[in-house]
């Protein structure tokens, strides 16, 4: 939100000032007893139709799997509301002018809303102090006077704030074990006021959800439909737990330490993020909307004490602060609470603690697991490997295991402790932080991670397999010769003299992987279906919509990798360390655990650590840069809070206008009907939202071109010189005689001139939910010239017969788009005037099934003679862009590289890697 823009409603502010009220108009509009959303306790409550709800369409999944969901269960007694009061947003904004003053303003402690607007950007700035009190000291300032004069009163106004967030605590701790080299110091704040400060929040109001439900193709209830946490059994099983009524509060915490610089100094951080899973993970995980809040920062500490026992103390440590930092869910999660949401309905919540998002290490430390221990189940070392699912790590088991450790040796024997807990699965660590906290399920808080437990077991395992079987010069050769796409990354260098690599680097290979190495000499029939199903398994975990159809898909997928796998291991490439040749690799076994936790929690993309790593850029690193290096860790909180303290002045204020507005409006039309009310302010938000200017050509909802062409009124014959098509203005006049209402002249189709762009943006709806946009693909159709001889010309499914399904390929055809146009005729009252058309030339039609092992369909190239006819098309029957890789046979053809591989080569795959929406539409 940006706080120095006007919104049109000055005059709500002036009037405040004015009058030198609170507004206790906007208090008494608002309830303080019962309503009648929820029954209350004392009220019988029955599972009506009401619950039975009509949601909108979701298609995805492979094999044509269509995701229409037309019944829906909400648990009965769930997020009951049991009175209403404040809103607690409204009480900041109470506080906040409560001080005295005859003359009272919404952006106080600031003068005025100017004013406001410039302290967040001198705050927000990056500015060092010197240079803001060298601005606030200007003619400028001068002339336009401010409250403070200085960055040190700028800070204490700042923190004037009225601000209902959770404060910081600081506590110099004493470690219960080892010797500590300095002091330790440790800064955290209370879970439960940050749960109850996101509750408050009006921005994410509309995104809360307090009753968990099942969802189901249809009333049969024979198919399962899972999404977001509250469409799993946790939340369910959880609810029937607690008194009828009560609100589920699914916690989410997420933990890594990192660098804080990057060439040197050894400075690190470890925070603990917070959210809550009442909020959706759309709004959750955007950084945009805030809702992921630092909780503590565990300090990192070093032990004078021997070096065999530096990691357990340290463990030992971080459990000792996290059982100080959550220890109020303790009571809260037993007895429950109130909290108040954004709207001042106030319900009996219980939190618990349900996802702990974590690379492998820290899912160990949590669980208590011991090195090459499975952190989420009983698999030790050597089961590592195993096909099957091991039994869970349950909270029973772990504190069974410890107790009988602690039988048997003393714990503050650290060094015979940790040897004896090692050999039983355990790190070392006696008195895990949650064993008191209620209901909490550590085999399944610690959540299958995507980035690390897959992508990363991509890299460091089958990328390497893959790579030893074809040779790296043969793998770069190939991917060096792929046609580069807008928004892929193209490797123009290959891999082997990759300096950095990141997640970006991994999910670009991804795309194209299977289809690279296919036909290689080494690469067997058994490794094509064991990459097969392993990108089948690596795309199905990021569905963001799971049904128990696709789960099947999902686990089958990670079946044939298991039962394919030896392969690496006949062929050599997979070797260990000591020479013994296994499987026993700790993220593999952790594989199976996405089956498991999806339907208890939802689907994964909603846990994966890049969320953590995101959370890292903007609220700690980007935060250290603003301290003097030196105890730069209060320096981080006092930074944040301030932070903090202005978002929420900019969101009170927000709320304020828009509920102002909203009495107003109500009280405008509280004459007229309910029914043309409802339009009425329906109409009036819409004639609020500003103009819209496009500067594109919107052929489709799906299609579009750039404002200005490529060529502006160039003759036919002219442009087929340039793109080298020779049988164009034949193509177009067969079009457009094909094409032509009966009783139309000559003269409507004669072309007079076309104009011609070189690039088509798609953006089909989401396969899996068609209320957002997929991925936008860029489309090229770029001429020959002396560094692109063929040109630069993509491929598209296009739409060739009625019976073209929303998943799969039947129905449409494979065709290179050559050239873009929009032709205008000698009449321009031709049916047929400035129609917006595209010169493509086809593939053959793919087989019925596609190829064995690799599981892709394949196209080639239809040449007549040497002559590859082409046709035109509306370019409105162009559906979505496709890859095309093409099948390099044994050895990659020396002369073969991106600039001609799609022009040269006979016979392609369609990529279905080529990114998530791709996979999912064409199977």
């Amino acid at each position: 939100m940006d706080i120095s823009s006007d919104d049109n409603d000055g005059d709500h502010s002036s009037n405040w000032e004015q009058d030198g009220s609170d507004d206790s108009d906007s208090n008494n509009s608002i309830s303080d007893g019962p309503i009648g959303v929820h029954p209350t306790n004392n009220t019988n409550y029955t599972l009506s139709f009401s619950h039975e709800r009509q949601l909108s369409d979701i298609h995805s999944g492979p094999q044509d799997v269509d995701y229409d969901i037309s019944f829906q269960e909400v648990h009965p007694s769930a997020g009951w509301i049991t009175r209403t009061c404040e809103p607690p947003i409204q009480r900041s904004l109470r506080l906040q002018h409560e001080g005295g003053e005859t003359i009272y303003t919404i952006y106080r402690p600031f003068s005025s809303k100017e004013e406001l607007g410039l302290s967040y950007w001198l705050h927000e700035s990056g500015l060092s102090k010197t240079k803001i009190d060298a601005f606030l000291k200007s003619d400028y300032v001068k002339a336009h006077p401010l409250s403070y004069k200085t960055s040190k009163a700028l800070h204490s106004r700042i923190e004037e704030i009225a601000y209902t967030g959770p404060e910081w605590k600081f506590q110099l701790l004493v470690p219960s074990y080892g010797t500590p080299i300095g002091t330790v110091e440790f800064l955290y704040r209370n879970p439960m006021e940050v749960i109850q400060y996101l509750f408050s929040r009006p921005a994410l109001a509309e995104s809360m959800e307090y009753e968990p439900k099942r969802i189901y193709r249809d009333e049969s209830k024979e198919e399962r439909l899972y999404s977001e946490m509250s469409t799993g059994d946790w939340w369910w099983r959880v609810q029937n737990t607690l008194p009828e009524g009560a609100t589920v509060v699914p916690v989410i915490l997420g933990s890594d330490s990192t660098h804080l610089t990057q060439f040197g100094g050894g400075k690190k951080a470890w925070p603990v993020y917070l959210t809550i899973g009442n909020i959706s993970s759309r709004v959750r995980n955007r950084p945009s909307q805030r809702a992921w809040m630092v909780v503590a920062y565990i300090p990192v500490v070093k032990f004078s004490d021997g070096a065999d026992i530096q990691g357990t103390l340290a463990n030992r440590l971080y459990h000792q602060c996290m059982e100080l930092v959550f220890s109020p869910l303790i009571e809260a999660g037993v007895a429950g609470t109130t909290i108040v949401d954004s709207k001042g309905k106030a319900r009996n919540c219980y939190p618990r603690i349900a996802a702990h998002l974590a690379d492998h290490p820290e899912q160990a430390l949590v669980n208590v697991a011991a090195a090459y221990n499975s952190p989420v189940t009983t698999a030790s070392y050597h089961n590592l490997g195993d096909p099957h699912p091991h039994p869970p790590r349950t909270r029973k088991w772990i504190l069974e295991q410890i107790h009988s450790v602690c039988g048997e040796v003393d714990p503050a024997d650290i060094k015979s402790y940790q040897k004896a807990a090692r050999a039983r699965g355990l790190n070392g660590v006696h008195k895990p932080y949650w064993r008191n906290l209620p209901g909490y399920q550590p085999e399944l808080c610690a959540c299958p991670d995507i980035l690390h437990g897959v992508i990363r077991f991509w890299r460091d395992h089958v990328l390497k397999w893959s790579l030893y079987l074809t040779g790296e010069n043969e793998y770069d050769a190939r991917l060096k010769a792929i046609q580069p796409v807008v928004g892929y990354k193209h490797f123009r260098g290959g891999i082997k003299h990759l300096s950095q690599w990141t997640g970006r680097e991994d999910r670009e290979l991804q795309r194209v992987h299977v289809a690279l190495v296919s036909g290689c000499q080494k690469i067997t029939p058994k490794t094509m279906r064991n990459l097969r199903a392993f990108h089948d398994f690596l795309y199905l975990v990021q569905y963001r919509y799971h049904s128990t159809k696709t789960l099947t898909y999902l686990r089958d997928a990670l079946q044939e990798f298991h039962n394919t796998k030896d392969e690496y291991i006949r062929l050599g490439a997979r070797k260990s360390v000591r020479g013994q040749s296994h499987f026993n690799i700790p993220k593999l076994s952790g594989l199976s655990s996405f089956g498991i936790h999806i339907p208890e929690l939802g689907t994964s993309p909603q846990f994966s650590t890049e969320i953590i790593e995101s959370n890292h850029r903007t609220l700690v690193k980007y935060l250290y840069t603003f301290t003097n290096r030196k105890g730069f860790l209060a320096q981080m909180c006092q930074r944040l809070d301030r932070s903090e303290r202005l978002l929420h002045q900019a969101e009170a204020i927000d709320w304020y206008k828009r509920t102002r507005q909203q009495q107003q409006l109500e009280a405008a039309f509280a004459s007229y009907s309910p029914g043309f009310r409802r339009i009425a302010m329906d109409r009036y938000q819409e004639a609020l939202q500003p103009p819209t200017k496009p500067s594109r050509h919107s052929i489709t909802s799906h299609l579009q071109l750039s404002g200005t062409p490529y060529r502006t009124k160039e003759t036919l014959w002219n442009i087929a010189l340039e793109y080298k098509i020779l049988g164009l203005s034949v193509a177009v006049h067969d079009f457009l005689k094909a094409n032509q209402e009966p009783g139309e002249g000559h003269d409507a189709i004669r072309v007079r001139y076309v104009d011609v762009w070189t690039k088509l943006r798609i953006q089909a709806s989401d396969i899996q939910d068609e209320d957002n946009v997929s991925q936008c693909h860029t489309v090229e159709a770029v001429p020959p010239s002396d560094s692109l001889p063929y040109g630069r010309c993509h491929c598209v499914l296009v739409h060739d017969t009625g019976d073209a399904a929303t998943v799969g390929i039947a129905g449409y055809r494979v065709a290179q788009v050559r050239l873009i146009f929009k032709i205008s005729l000698h009449d321009p009252l031709g049916s047929m005037h400035n129609m917006f058309l595209a010169y493509v030339q086809y593939f053959s039609q793919p087989k019925q099934t596609p190829d064995k092992n690799i599981n892709m369909y394949t196209v080639s190239r239809e040449d007549r003679r040497g002559i590859r006819a082409g046709v035109v098309v509306p370019l409105d029957s162009i559906v979505r862009f496709v890859q095309l890789v093409p099948k390099f046979g044994a050895t990659i053809h020396p002369n073969l590289t991106a600039e001609n591989s799609a022009d040269v080569c006979r016979d392609f795959y369609i990529n279905s890697f080529a990114d998530k929406e791709i996979y999912q539409a064409v199977w």
